[in-house]
């Protein structure tokens, strides 16, 4: 697995864009010079059988869909594979387009209509192709993702359920869950470690004071842009950038929304081991509680703090340097 940036960005105009509506089940189609139409079974069969034979490489097309948390991957990795352009757009920007455009109401087709008109107007940005070890890789680390939300459900249940034999099987249960999470754990430390062969950026990231296997594993995974974008744009693509929320003479507190919750979630993780261990980060998140900042508050802000360091260190290809002081302003 090489470094590999997810977005290319993308200015032109299409002469041909295809909007594609993913479900579980089934995606619609709705194509700009209507030359394809209706639905198409969410199968790599299907997709190579009723839509990459209707397409052409050589032609000025882009296939555009949202991203669906999985479901879209039948689609896409068959579309590069069959070198189309392909854009996975973010459903919130989608939908706020379409409001924006007097379209409230929502069905299949209405919204394949939109993410059609949404490629043929907007700035998308390319999603690139993954390789084989990519994908693997991903994979591996979203069922790390399922078996914690699996194993929390399951530990939930236990103390409110009052029959017996009931409890002995949700034990069971938890236990197959922990031993597969060890599994897993064992497997993506393997990986990282094979990785960091041809990767110079796993050891820059696990250089870092609080970045672990699985923080490193996570942003490697879910976070490929990390070192390509400026850093406004990569704490708003992991949701920890404050949003401006004025009007007039009301200035509202500024929050932070959106973004990639998986990312976030082991970012927090990494940033609380941060404030004990990692010299600039302490500093920074201290320095921020004794200016009467909330926890909480500090805590979001040191997140981002983190994240830019990380940013800036993969950009330039840097390792962690204690005596970098730059870091800390």
């Amino acid at each position: 697995m090489g470094v590999n940036n997810n977005f290319v960005c993308c200015q032109k105009r299409f002469q041909r864009v295809i909007g594609v509506d993913i479900s579980s089940e089934k995606i619609d189609i709705h194509d700009s010079q209507n030359k394809l139409s209706g639905e198409v079974l969410n199968t790599f069969a299907a997709v190579k059988n009723r839509l990459l034979s209707k397409l052409d490489p050589t032609e000025d097309v882009l296939v555009i869909c949202e991203a669906t948390g999985g479901y879209e991957y039948v689609l896409v990795d068959s579309l590069h594979d069959a070198g189309i352009n392909v854009c996975v757009a973010n459903p919130r920007q989608v939908r706020d387009f379409a409001k924006g455009h007097g379209f409230l109401e929502k069905t299949d087709k209405l919204d394949a209509a939109m993410i059609c008109k949404f490629g043929q107007d907007v700035d998308v940005h390319l999603t690139s192709k993954r390789s084989p070890q990519e994908r693997a890789f991903q994979a591996l680390v979203r069922r790390r993702q399922q078996v914690l939300q699996s194993l929390a459900a399951e530990q939930n249940r236990v103390p409110q359920t009052h029959d017996a034999s009931m409890v002995e099987l949700i034990k069971e249960s938890i236990e197959q869950l922990k031993t597969q999470l060890k599994t897993i754990d064992q497997r993506i430390a393997v990986a990282l470690k094979e990785q960091a062969k041809t990767d110079p950026k796993v050891e820059i990231l696990q250089s870092v004071p609080g970045v672990a296997v699985v923080t490193t594993a996570t942003l490697i995974a879910e976070l490929p842009e990390l070192g390509s974008l400026n850093r406004g744009q990569i704490a708003k693509l992991v949701g920890v950038a404050p949003m401006a929320n004025q009007s007039g003479k009301s200035d509202k507190k500024r929050g932070a929304k959106g973004g990639r919750s998986g990312v976030r979630k082991v970012l927090y993780m990494a940033t609380l081991v941060a404030t004990r261990c990692n010299p600039v980060i302490k500093l920074f998140y201290q320095r921020l509680l004794s200016r009467g900042k909330p926890k909480k508050v500090a805590l979001v802000a040191a997140m981002r703090k983190l994240l830019t360091i990380l940013n800036d260190m993969v950009r330039n290809q840097e390792s962690w340097r204690k005596a970098d002081l730059s870091l800390s302003k």
